[in-house]
């Protein structure tokens, strides 16, 4: 059998998705009201961090 040649992953694709995914989420939680305004400085960076983290932990598996 013959083994296939293991392929790199997308890093800043799949970080640039999470990001998207987390800015996404913002919104839908704030459209929702899950989220005020007045709390959207650290609760946005923690989730888009959180994101970005979750995106680079899934592009070293491999």
């Amino acid at each position: 059998m013959s083994q296939q040649p293991k392929t790199r992953p997308d890093v800043p694709g799949v970080v640039a998705g999470t990001v998207l995914s987390g800015a996404a989420t913002i919104w839908m939680l704030t459209d929702n009201g899950v989220l005020q305004t007045d709390d959207l400085g650290v609760t946005s960076a923690l989730l888009l961090v959180a994101a970005g983290l979750l995106g680079l932990a899934a592009s070293r598996r491999t």
